[in-house]
């Protein structure tokens, strides 16, 4: 657009000064002539003087709007620019308000009374197929992560646990992972199972509590918690809720079927319990 303004500016320019050219010459041709001639002389070139003025007027014209054309276009970078710092203003804003909203709730799990050592992490990668429901974080050896440790969102509630730890990153088996097992119970019945993922259940996002009998009153509905006889992983971490009870094959055990407290499908900021004490 700026070349096309600039090549008509310099053709009205051209044309102007061939009709100033003109004008002149007439006017030198016919300086000196009688009266008669001068009249003619000047009758025949007014046109173009006429004709110069109304190019003159043009080539300004031209001028003035290629100068508003890159007013303009200045403005126009200036407000783009203003606009990205904005947005990174504003996705700063949530950033802080998502961290603020996390710590919030961390100091709500401490006045819980469950005393905890947590490291902060975060996922970094996730498992692509569907035979394991596993992520991989940010933290490792290196920051006193090890194999066996529970992982917990900022709620809480149980996202998994450590499998394997490298120098700076770890392997943690989701709570949907069928190699993930760990001892729970009904926080209301105080039922007690084997919390364990299954290929059954994987694909729906939900794991089990397994091993109930028959005298196990467990109802849908009720929140599961880990319970710890040793000194691995703490008790009282929210695992999930009771969706559904099912018989087992057999019709000598039965499972009941939750859903994880954790939202596993955008697990972004993680806590590896790197040391517990249990609170009695």
């Amino acid at each position: 657009m700026k070349g096309i303004l600039h090549h008509t500016w310099g053709k009205l320019i051209a044309v102007a000064l061939s009709l100033s050219l003109i004008a002149a010459a007439g006017a030198l041709v016919f300086a000196g002539t009688p009266d008669p001639l001068r009249e003619v002389g000047e009758t025949l070139s007014r046109p173009f003087l006429r004709l110069f003025s109304a190019a003159a007027g043009a080539v300004d014209r031209a001028g003035d709007y290629l100068q508003g054309m890159e007013k303009l276009r200045a403005e126009n970078a200036a407000l783009t620019e203003e606009v990205a710092q904005l947005k990174g203003q504003a996705r700063a804003g949530d950033l802080a308000q998502a961290e603020n909203d996390r710590l919030r709730d961390l100091l709500g799990l401490a006045q819980t009374g469950q005393d905890l050592t947590l490291t902060s992490a975060w996922v970094i990668a996730r498992t692509p197929d569907n035979w394991q429901g596993e992520v991989v974080i940010d933290q490792g050896e290196n920051q006193g992560v090890a194999a066996g440790q529970c992982v917990i969102d900022s709620h809480g509630a149980l996202v998994g646990r450590v499998r394997e730890a490298g120098g700076t990153w770890s392997a943690v088996s989701l709570v949907t992972d069928p190699a993930f097992q760990v001892a729970g119970q009904g926080a209301r019945s105080g039922v007690l199972g084997t919390l364990t993922g299954s290929l059954d259940l994987l694909p729906q996002g939900q794991t089990a509590l397994t091993g109930l009998t028959q005298s196990d009153h467990i109802q849908t509905g009720e929140d599961i918690v880990t319970f710890a006889a040793g000194d691995t992983y703490p008790s009282g971490l929210v695992v999930g809720t009771v969706a559904k009870v099912t018989e087992d094959p057999g019709g000598l055990t039965r499972s009941a079927v939750l859903d994880p407290a954790a939202d596993l499908d955008s697990l972004g900021q993680v806590f590896v319990v790197t040391s517990f004490q249990e609170v009695r």
